[in-house]
């Protein structure tokens, strides 16, 4: 049974994440050295800022599992931290030349990348297969 959280509650969520896309964000300020370019991809930027993302999805599902009851609101609510973070380090960085196409990018990276990649941690999370080698020494203990 999911449960409904009061709107007091609910205040309390948004400002937590609200905080937690800051800290998030002033991560990602100190952690990166690569500079943006108007009219060039910069591919070590955006490398460095993929991996930043990907490195950050499996702290943001804990994070938000940790906050909110319901199983999709989790997943919404994941899939729409990650959108913050990819419009404030990937699209930002973007050269003029590829703006028009951001949207476009950003709706197959979030709605098809990150998403499968959330249904993937969070079926290892569940399945408790994380750990096997870490559990299967503690059975033989």
């Amino acid at each position: 049974m999911n449960k409904k959280l009061s709107s007091d509650e609910i205040q309390n969520v948004l400002n937590r994440l609200e905080d937690y896309i800051s800290d998030l964000q002033k991560r990602w300020d100190q952690e990166n050295v690569e500079k943006k370019s108007w009219w060039k991809l910069n591919t070590k930027y955006l490398i460095s800022s993929t991996l930043f993302l990907i490195n950050s999805l499996d702290e943001i599902i804990v994070f938000v599992e940790g906050l909110i009851p319901d199983g999709q609101q989790k997943k919404e609510t994941t899939l729409k931290i990650v959108s913050k973070l990819f419009d404030y380090i990937i699209t930002a960085a973007f050269p003029v030349w590829l703006k028009p196409f951001s949207c476009v990018i950003k709706k197959i990276v979030i709605d098809v990348i990150i998403d499968s990649l959330i249904n993937y941690i969070v079926s290892k999370y569940n399945n408790g297969s994380w750990n096997k080698e870490v559990q299967k020494n503690e059975e033989q203990k």
